[in-house]
């Protein structure tokens, strides 16, 4: 038996140092994101600087929920502690469709125990920015707020509106609007991160990318559908490579979605 309990706002530092110490991008505001609009557990033993291990489960409108952050520190590791922190997350949302993003190894994990397969998409690093190209793009105003929402839920499937509406807050100069599409982004540990980006057509989404980069001067991550290949192809003539593969997968039916606009996604740990 593990003492598995609820985060509370205290543990949040630790819970960054524990994201940190795996690799991961995440900073303080996501673990506050998912303690604020879901459920945290967390086990804490008080060794060095970062919790012993976590899972957080975040619900996307009635009948999705989000699995993620299952984490556990290196020195804790062969212990069972994903094994049961995964079943606490498929318990506590029984009878709901449950989503996870999964790593190779991950999904050897989540397919025995009933985890199917539902799309792949990329890790990609571009290193520079794109020339935006003829299509039009502004700053994200309060009134596009609607029909940013209804691209979304219509791209996405299920409704994330203080989602979306945390991470214009976070990178205000790279939440952005085009003709038929929209971007945003948030900070990062190491790298700050595009997504999602929904868009009608490939040419508005490389000018969304384009003008979300260029705000942010610098390098940046982002999650790409192995379907939006021509989207692919114009990353790589970029410059931009690919770090690592992910495999989407669901216990349940996953929400009817126009998944050919979700150029970029909110990331493994948002959907």
């Amino acid at each position: 038996m593990f003492d598995i309990r609820a985060a509370v706002p205290e543990d949040l530092p630790r819970a960054a140092a524990l994201s940190a110490a795996v690799g991961w991008n995440q900073v303080q505001a996501d673990w506050a994101f998912f303690q604020e609009h879901g459920q945290v557990r967390v086990l804490e033993d008080g060794a060095g600087d970062a919790l012993a291990a976590s899972a957080a489960l975040l619900p996307h409108g009635p009948d999705l929920a989000w699995i993620s952050m299952v984490l556990v520190r290196p020195d804790q590791r062969r212990r069972g502690l994903a094994r049961a922190l995964l079943r606490w997350a498929m318990d506590a949302r029984s009878g709901l469709t449950l989503a996870l993003d999964a790593t190779p190894a991950g999904r050897e994990v989540y397919g025995p125990i009933g985890f199917v397969p539902v799309s792949g998409f990329a890790r990609w690093l571009l290193p520079e920015a794109r020339t935006q190209g003829a299509v039009a793009v502004r700053p994200m105003q309060a009134t596009d707020w609607p029909d940013v929402l209804a691209q979304d839920l219509a791209a996405f499937g299920a409704p994330r509106a203080a989602l979306l509406q945390s991470f214009a807050r976070r990178l205000p100069q790279a939440a952005l609007v085009a003709p038929g599409g929209f971007v945003l982004a948030r900070d990062g540990l190491r790298t700050p991160q595009i997504g999602p980006l929904v868009a009608q057509d490939t040419p508005t989404a490389l000018a969304l990318l384009a003008a979300a980069q260029a705000a942010l001067a610098g390098p940046i991550v982002l999650d790409v559908p192995d379907e939006a290949m021509a989207f692919c192809a114009e990353l790589a003539a970029s410059g931009g490579v690919k770090q690592r593969p992910f495999t989407r997968m669901a216990i349940g039916a996953m929400p009817a979605a126009q998944t050919r606009n979700n150029f970029v996604l909110a990331g493994p740990e948002f959907g």
